[in-house]
């Protein structure tokens, strides 16, 4: 069994292992995974100054990004940090109010990019298609190299896409590869993982991405000076 596998083998376990005996379904094992977690979360001050700022954060993206689904914002105490969760709610650390803006305001974009995507719905749909029935270890562990392979795929598919997401609002907003860079070297990750690829390839993306902005601004603009003459 592969290293992807051994790790989506493991997240299994303990799923099951904290599975109400009425979650026959993957799905309802995944939502009450994520629901127990979210309320592990500890509670913050909503009026805070710092809370405040994220919030203001968030409506800003929301309004920038004509956010088609409906999304919950929560702010919860602890470190730095936020999640999407349960297709739905974003959960943003108060500690997100410190940062600068426009690195604020490229964490919550990557979040409300994996909400906008729909990406837990393909989560589950993915992990559906390997445990059909009933959540046993004997329906489960059959399948976890397949599904292994197939979850870090679409994981790392994910995490670029919420990452151009965010990008593309920030940018939207005026911000520029400067804010990536500032933010992405708070906490680098050099190592590739399951779920997350490495800093290097996100940033390079993002390059990427830049430079199809700079040359659609430059473009835009030598079609206007045409249309003048």
């Amino acid at each position: 069994m592969g290293a992807v596998a051994r790790v989506v083998s493991v997240f299994l376990v303990a799923l099951l292992a904290a599975a109400p005996a009425w979650c026959v379904d993957i799905v309802q094992v995944l939502e009450r995974s994520q629901t127990l977690r979210m309320q592990a979360y500890p509670a913050a001050d909503a009026t805070s100054e710092r809370a405040v700022r994220v919030r203001v954060s968030f409506e800003r993206l929301v309004n920038v990004m004509g956010m088609q689904r409906p999304v919950e914002l929560r702010i919860v105490g602890g470190g730095l940090g936020a999640e999407a969760m349960l297709g739905h709610v974003l959960v943003a650390s108060d500690s997100l109010g410190d940062l600068p803006e426009g690195e604020r305001l490229l964490v919550l974009g990557h979040e409300l990019g994996h909400i906008a995507l729909g990406h837990w719905d393909e989560m589950c749909a993915l992990y559906k298609s390997h445990i059909p029935g009933e959540v046993r270890p004997e329906t489960t562990e059959p399948g976890a190299q397949a599904l292994g392979t197939e979850a870090h795929e679409q994981a790392w598919s994910h995490e670029f896409a919420a990452d151009a997401y965010g990008y593309r609002a920030i940018h939207r907003l005026g911000y520029r590869m400067d804010t990536v860079y500032a933010l992405m070297l708070r906490a680098p990750s050099p190592q590739d993982t399951a779920t997350h690829p490495g800093t290097r390839r996100r940033v390079a993306q993002l390059r990427e991405l830049d430079l199809q902005f700079e040359h659609s601004t430059l473009q835009a603009a030598r079609d206007g000076e045409a249309a003048e003459d």
